[in-house]
């Protein structure tokens, strides 16, 4: 049922073979996009690539500070503008910085929105569209919050409708009784959940490995 042979890898070059690979970022409000953000250039940082941050959520002025905040910390560029502004522009300016200066990944951390806001959801197709002048997108990324339950699907089968989804991250999945929505998110959106967020530290993200957790599962039932 979680389908061993799904390709959970994260997707490091550009799909057209020139410029950065372009992650997006989305999610709910909540859901611990930003946080997320973070711990993904951390990740590929300490692998070698190049990342540049770029704060696309300008409705929340704390989501740039927490992003440049993780910037810092991992030694990632950050590209931001004033609260308010355009998100698809934030984003394209990104894009186009990784360009010039030859970084591997940028990653944009898209704002949190609902699922039924179609006004917010159409925007989200807009970012994607204006990045996709410079280049496709190699990764978008839907965070979800284990927590959710049924509507955690909801939020999945939108988002994936919206925004063409290549993979899950799920948050606070820090048991197995919650892993039911693992098999259920994959089946709604027929994408792999790719990496996990364990706890609240700076490095408790890890790559989803179907092995490890069925046996954590088949352990807790023994227990």
């Amino acid at each position: 049922m979680l389908d061993p042979g799904l390709d959970r890898s994260l997707a490091t070059r550009s799909p057209s073979g020139d410029g950065p690979a372009v992650f997006m970022v989305v999610g709910v409000n909540g859901s611990g996009k930003t946080t997320t953000c973070g711990k993904i250039a951390r990740v590929l940082i300490a692998d070698g690539s190049s990342v540049i941050l770029g704060a696309a959520d300008t409705f929340r002025a704390a989501a740039a500070d927490q992003l440049e905040t993780w910037g810092g910390r991992v030694g990632a560029r950050v590209v931001r503008r004033d609260e308010g502004a355009d998100p698809a522009s934030v984003a394209f300016e990104a894009v186009k910085t990784g360009a010039e200066t030859g970084t591997d990944v940028v990653l944009v951390d898209t704002a949190g929105r609902l699922q039924n806001k179609t006004g917010l959801m159409d925007e989200l197709g807009k970012v994607k569209r204006v990045v996709e002048k410079q280049g496709p997108v190699a990764e978008t990324l839907l965070v979800l919050d284990a927590t959710t339950g049924q509507n955690g699907l909801q939020q999945a089968k939108v988002f994936g409708e919206v925004a063409d989804i290549t993979g899950v991250v799920l948050t606070k999945l820090d048991g197995t009784a919650k892993g039911g929505i693992v098999i259920a998110v994959q089946r709604q959106l027929g994408v792999p959940v790719k990496l996990v967020g364990l706890g609240e530290g700076p490095d408790d993200l890890a790559p989803f490995e179907v092995g490890e957790f069925v046996d954590a599962i088949v352990d807790g039932t023994e227990d």
